[in-house]
Protein backbone atom coordinates (compact mmCIF):
# COMPACT_ATOMS: atom_id res chain seq x y z
CA UNK A 1 0.00 0.00 0.00
CA UNK A 2 2.97 2.05 -0.33
CA UNK A 3 1.72 3.53 -3.79
CA UNK A 4 -1.19 5.19 -2.22
CA UNK A 5 -0.23 8.81 -2.51
CA UNK A 6 -0.41 11.05 0.11
CA UNK A 7 -3.35 13.96 -0.12
CA UNK A 8 -2.34 17.66 -0.75
CA UNK A 9 -1.06 19.28 2.12
CA UNK A 10 -3.84 22.37 1.35
CA UNK A 11 -6.17 19.73 1.66
CA UNK A 12 -4.76 18.16 5.44
CA UNK A 13 -4.59 21.53 6.27
CA UNK A 14 -8.38 22.33 5.54
CA UNK A 15 -9.66 19.11 7.24
CA UNK A 16 -7.38 20.19 10.55
CA UNK A 17 -9.24 23.80 10.71
CA UNK A 18 -12.33 21.71 11.11
CA UNK A 19 -11.86 20.88 14.48
CA UNK A 20 -9.80 24.32 15.15
CA UNK A 21 -12.91 24.93 17.93
CA UNK A 22 -11.60 21.34 19.74
CA UNK A 23 -10.16 22.16 22.89
CA UNK A 24 -8.93 18.73 23.57
CA UNK A 25 -7.73 16.04 21.39
CA UNK A 26 -10.54 15.99 18.33
CA UNK A 27 -11.92 12.57 17.90
CA UNK A 28 -11.98 12.07 14.19
CA UNK A 29 -14.04 8.88 12.49
CA UNK A 30 -12.63 7.71 9.22
CA UNK A 31 -14.70 5.86 6.89
CA UNK A 32 -13.68 3.37 4.42
CA UNK A 33 -10.31 4.60 5.37
CA UNK A 34 -8.31 1.78 3.12
CA UNK A 35 -4.86 1.72 4.34
CA UNK A 36 -4.55 4.96 6.61
CA UNK A 37 -3.52 7.51 3.56
CA UNK A 38 -5.59 9.98 5.35
CA UNK A 39 -6.48 8.56 8.81
CA UNK A 40 -2.67 9.05 9.55
CA UNK A 41 -1.78 12.26 8.51
CA UNK A 42 -4.93 13.38 10.25
CA UNK A 43 -3.38 11.92 13.55
CA UNK A 44 0.07 13.63 12.91
CA UNK A 45 -2.17 17.10 12.75
CA UNK A 46 -3.43 15.87 16.39
CA UNK A 47 -6.24 13.86 15.84
CA UNK A 48 -7.30 10.82 17.68
CA UNK A 49 -8.51 8.73 14.72
CA UNK A 50 -10.73 5.71 14.44
CA UNK A 51 -10.22 4.45 10.97
CA UNK A 52 -13.03 2.21 9.85
CA UNK A 53 -12.70 -0.57 6.83
CA UNK A 54 -15.08 -3.30 5.64
CA UNK A 55 -11.03 -5.06 4.54
CA UNK A 56 -8.94 -6.54 6.92
CA UNK A 57 -5.84 -6.40 4.08
CA UNK A 58 -6.09 -2.30 3.73
CA UNK A 59 -6.65 -2.54 7.98
CA UNK A 60 -3.70 -4.45 8.07
CA UNK A 61 -0.84 -2.28 5.94
CA UNK A 62 -2.59 0.60 7.73
CA UNK A 63 -0.99 -0.61 10.86
CA UNK A 64 1.65 -1.45 9.92
CA UNK A 65 2.10 1.88 7.72
CA UNK A 66 0.90 3.46 11.08
CA UNK A 67 3.73 1.01 13.18
CA UNK A 68 6.35 2.74 10.45
CA UNK A 69 5.70 6.22 11.12
CA UNK A 70 5.57 5.75 15.08
CA UNK A 71 1.68 6.55 14.80
CA UNK A 72 -0.36 5.50 17.66
CA UNK A 73 -3.32 7.73 17.80
CA UNK A 74 -5.10 5.55 15.31
CA UNK A 75 -7.27 2.92 16.35
CA UNK A 76 -8.54 0.12 13.47
CA UNK A 77 -11.84 -1.09 12.88
CA UNK A 78 -13.23 -3.81 10.66
CA UNK A 79 -16.29 -3.49 10.13
CA UNK A 80 -19.07 -1.42 7.27
CA UNK A 81 -19.48 2.56 7.27
CA UNK A 82 -23.30 2.26 8.17
CA UNK A 83 -22.27 0.92 11.41
CA UNK A 84 -20.95 4.64 12.74
CA UNK A 85 -23.72 5.26 14.76
CA UNK A 86 -23.36 1.95 16.63
CA UNK A 87 -19.40 2.84 16.88
CA UNK A 88 -19.97 6.31 18.36
CA UNK A 89 -22.64 4.39 21.34
CA UNK A 90 -19.53 2.37 22.05
CA UNK A 91 -16.30 4.71 22.06
CA UNK A 92 -18.33 8.36 22.45
CA UNK A 93 -19.52 10.85 19.52
CA UNK A 94 -17.24 12.10 17.28
CA UNK A 95 -15.94 15.34 16.70
CA UNK A 96 -16.12 15.09 12.78
CA UNK A 97 -15.63 12.01 10.39
CA UNK A 98 -13.69 11.75 7.09
CA UNK A 99 -14.34 10.08 3.88
CA UNK A 100 -11.75 10.30 1.04
CA UNK A 101 -12.44 8.51 -1.98
CA UNK A 102 -14.67 5.82 -0.71
CA UNK A 103 -17.89 7.68 -0.57
CA UNK A 104 -18.94 6.34 -4.18
CA UNK A 105 -18.67 2.76 -2.90
CA UNK A 106 -21.23 3.38 0.04
CA UNK A 107 -25.03 3.75 0.88
CA UNK A 108 -24.48 7.50 1.38
CA UNK A 109 -27.83 8.48 2.76
CA UNK A 110 -27.63 5.56 4.85
CA UNK A 111 -24.06 6.53 6.16
CA UNK A 112 -25.06 9.91 6.58
CA UNK A 113 -27.66 9.18 8.54
CA UNK A 114 -25.28 7.18 10.68
CA UNK A 115 -23.20 9.66 10.84
CA UNK A 116 -26.11 12.08 11.73
CA UNK A 117 -26.14 9.91 15.50
CA UNK A 118 -21.78 9.94 15.50
CA UNK A 119 -20.95 13.31 14.89
CA UNK A 120 -21.41 15.63 17.99
CA UNK A 121 -23.14 18.91 18.04
CA UNK A 122 -20.82 21.47 15.74
CA UNK A 123 -19.17 18.76 14.24
CA UNK A 124 -18.51 18.08 10.58
CA UNK A 125 -18.64 15.10 7.84
CA UNK A 126 -15.82 15.99 4.92
CA UNK A 127 -15.90 14.46 1.49
CA UNK A 128 -12.72 13.82 0.38
CA UNK A 129 -11.58 13.60 -3.34
CA UNK A 130 -8.23 13.53 -5.12
CA UNK A 131 -10.35 14.95 -8.08
CA UNK A 132 -12.62 17.39 -8.12
CA UNK A 133 -15.81 16.83 -10.41
CA UNK A 134 -15.76 17.91 -13.13
CA UNK A 135 -12.16 18.57 -13.70
CA UNK A 136 -9.80 16.20 -15.92
CA UNK A 137 -8.32 12.79 -15.05
CA UNK A 138 -4.37 12.16 -15.77
CA UNK A 139 -3.26 12.27 -18.71
CA UNK A 140 -2.65 8.06 -19.10
CA UNK A 141 -6.25 7.60 -17.49
CA UNK A 142 -7.29 6.52 -21.01
CA UNK A 143 -3.94 3.49 -21.18
CA UNK A 144 -5.87 2.61 -18.37
CA UNK A 145 -8.71 2.17 -19.07
CA UNK A 146 -8.32 0.54 -22.29
CA UNK A 147 -5.66 -1.75 -20.35
CA UNK A 148 -8.73 -3.01 -17.82
CA UNK A 149 -11.52 -3.25 -20.64
CA UNK A 150 -8.97 -5.55 -22.35
CA UNK A 151 -8.18 -7.95 -19.29
CA UNK A 152 -11.62 -7.83 -17.15
CA UNK A 153 -14.27 -7.30 -19.95
CA UNK A 154 -16.65 -4.13 -19.61
CA UNK A 155 -18.22 -5.11 -16.19
CA UNK A 156 -17.21 -2.50 -13.72
CA UNK A 157 -16.31 -4.37 -10.76
CA UNK A 158 -15.64 -3.37 -7.12
CA UNK A 159 -14.07 -6.37 -6.47
CA UNK A 160 -13.75 -10.15 -7.53
CA UNK A 161 -16.99 -10.61 -8.00
CA UNK A 162 -19.12 -7.73 -6.64
CA UNK A 163 -20.13 -5.34 -9.90
CA UNK A 164 -19.67 -1.16 -9.04
CA UNK A 165 -23.27 0.94 -9.47
CA UNK A 166 -22.54 4.20 -10.33
CA UNK A 167 -24.16 6.30 -7.97
CA UNK A 168 -27.07 8.86 -8.67
CA UNK A 169 -26.05 12.40 -8.26
CA UNK A 170 -23.12 14.08 -7.23
CA UNK A 171 -21.52 14.05 -3.54
CA UNK A 172 -22.36 17.58 -2.75
CA UNK A 173 -25.53 17.24 -4.04
CA UNK A 174 -26.17 13.78 -1.65
CA UNK A 175 -24.26 15.84 1.53
CA UNK A 176 -27.05 18.69 0.93
CA UNK A 177 -29.96 16.59 1.33
CA UNK A 178 -28.90 14.75 5.08
CA UNK A 179 -28.56 16.33 8.42
CA UNK A 180 -24.90 18.26 7.31
CA UNK A 181 -26.81 20.45 4.72
CA UNK A 182 -24.46 23.51 5.21
CA UNK A 183 -21.47 22.91 3.06
CA UNK A 184 -18.91 24.35 1.83
CA UNK A 185 -16.37 23.71 -0.81
CA UNK A 186 -12.49 23.51 -1.11
CA UNK A 187 -11.10 23.17 -4.17
CA UNK A 188 -7.67 23.15 -4.75
CA UNK A 189 -4.59 22.59 -7.73
CA UNK A 190 -1.83 20.15 -7.52
CA UNK A 191 0.80 18.36 -9.52
CA UNK A 192 0.82 14.23 -9.16
CA UNK A 193 3.94 12.91 -10.19
CA UNK A 194 4.69 8.89 -10.60
CA UNK A 195 7.19 6.64 -11.90
CA UNK A 196 6.69 3.84 -13.79
CA UNK A 197 7.26 1.62 -10.88
CA UNK A 198 4.69 3.33 -8.74
CA UNK A 199 2.24 4.31 -11.05
CA UNK A 200 1.82 0.46 -12.01
CA UNK A 201 1.62 -0.53 -7.95
CA UNK A 202 -1.01 2.11 -7.72
CA UNK A 203 -3.20 0.32 -10.37
CA UNK A 204 -2.91 -2.93 -6.98
CA UNK A 205 -4.73 -0.61 -4.36
CA UNK A 206 -7.86 -0.03 -6.26
CA UNK A 207 -10.56 -3.00 -6.20
CA UNK A 208 -11.31 -3.34 -10.14
CA UNK A 209 -7.28 -4.44 -10.34
CA UNK A 210 -6.63 -5.38 -7.44
CA UNK A 211 -4.89 -8.89 -6.70
CA UNK A 212 -8.28 -10.56 -5.62
CA UNK A 213 -9.80 -8.91 -8.70
CA UNK A 214 -7.00 -10.10 -11.47
CA UNK A 215 -6.33 -13.56 -9.63
CA UNK A 216 -3.82 -15.41 -11.69
CA UNK A 217 -3.89 -12.64 -14.59
CA UNK A 218 -1.92 -10.22 -12.63
CA UNK A 219 1.34 -11.04 -13.69
CA UNK A 220 0.33 -10.74 -17.38
CA UNK A 221 -1.83 -7.81 -16.70
CA UNK A 222 1.05 -5.98 -14.77
CA UNK A 223 3.38 -6.54 -17.83
CA UNK A 224 0.60 -5.26 -20.30
CA UNK A 225 0.84 -2.04 -18.28
CA UNK A 226 4.76 -1.78 -18.09
CA UNK A 227 4.98 -2.12 -21.77
CA UNK A 228 2.39 0.22 -22.76
CA UNK A 229 3.17 2.77 -20.26
CA UNK A 230 6.75 2.94 -21.17
CA UNK A 231 5.76 3.02 -24.61
CA UNK A 232 3.76 6.41 -23.66
CA UNK A 233 6.34 8.02 -21.70
CA UNK A 234 10.00 6.20 -22.34
CA UNK A 235 11.78 8.25 -19.75
CA UNK A 236 9.21 6.98 -17.18
CA UNK A 237 7.88 9.92 -15.44
CA UNK A 238 4.05 10.52 -15.49
CA UNK A 239 3.13 14.30 -14.05
CA UNK A 240 0.05 15.65 -14.10
CA UNK A 241 -1.57 18.37 -12.51
CA UNK A 242 -5.30 17.89 -10.96
CA UNK A 243 -7.71 19.51 -8.47
CA UNK A 244 -8.46 18.48 -5.17
CA UNK A 245 -11.87 18.60 -3.86
CA UNK A 246 -13.20 18.58 0.24
CA UNK A 247 -16.44 19.25 0.53
CA UNK A 248 -17.75 19.67 4.41
CA UNK A 249 -21.34 19.40 5.78
CA UNK A 250 -22.24 20.89 8.98
CA UNK A 251 -25.85 21.35 10.50
CA UNK A 252 -27.67 24.03 9.82
CA UNK A 253 -27.14 26.72 12.91
CA UNK A 254 -24.20 25.00 13.99
CA UNK A 255 -21.14 26.97 15.02
CA UNK A 256 -17.33 26.15 15.46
Amino acid sequence: MAYRRPHPPAVIDYLANQWGWATIRPRILDLGCGPGTLALDLAERGASVTAVDASEEMLAAGRDWAQARGIRTVTWKHTDATEAAALAKHTGLFHGAVIADAFHWMDRPQVLAALDEAVRPSGFVAIVGYRAPGTQREWWHPLLEQLRLRWLGSANLAGPATAYVEPAGDHEEVLRRSAFSQVSVLRTDYRRTYTLDELVGLQRTYAYSSAATLGDRQTAFEEDLRHTLTAARPDGRFEAILQAAVIVGRRPGDTT
